[in-house]
């Protein structure tokens, strides 16, 4: 009268259901981590890329790409310009094409909360930045911390980072 058993019980299933439950939370974490990261790495580049071509044009020129006051068609405001759809790679004067082909292309929902700026009032010092309006996530401020500044409120700390000139200062 002895009875084989076949199959598995219900503790031996659950165990099974729980160690693929953590397995698959571990890399679903690890891949939306490494999506954060690739995406900080992307923006990095833009920045470094804009920022080569300026250097570029001030090694030519003698002086850094000078911020239009604004006006019909300028995608300033005051002496800031940010990237727009609508006027395009004019954010930062004179350097498409002969510096760089084009300049990063931004969805238009985002370009007036998220999104780069430059100035360069009088083309002897210049800023180029990364803003979020709403601020940046921790994990952005950590990828970042290299090209941010503590020379501000913190406000203006959590909102943005990116290059300057040498002697301008750097507090946005």
């Amino acid at each position: 009268m002895n009875r084989k058993a076949h199959g598995f019980t219900i503790v031996e299933l659950l165990i099974v259901i729980v160690v693929i439950a953590i397995l698959a939370a571990i890399s679903i974490a690890a891949y939306v981590n490494i999506q954060e990261r690739a995406r900080f790495s992307a923006m990095r580049g833009e920045l470094v890329s804009i920022n080569k071509a300026i250097q570029l044009y001030y090694a030519e020129n003698g002086y850094y790409p000078i911020t239009p006051s604004g006006g019909a068609g300028q995608p300033c405001s005051g002496s800031w310009c940010g990237y727009d759809q609508a006027t395009g790679d004019d954010f930062v004067p004179g350097l498409v094409p002969a510096y760089v082909a084009n300049l990063p292309q931004l969805p238009q929902s985002n370009a007036r909360s998220d999104t780069y700026l430059y100035r360069s009032p009088d083309g002897k010092d210049y800023k180029l930045i990364r803003y979020n309006q709403t601020g940046l996530s921790d994990a952005e401020k950590a990828a970042m911390k290299d090209l941010m500044t503590t020379d501000c409120n913190s406000t203006t700390n959590d909102t943005r980072w990116g290059y300057w000139s040498s002697n301008t200062s750097r507090c946005w």
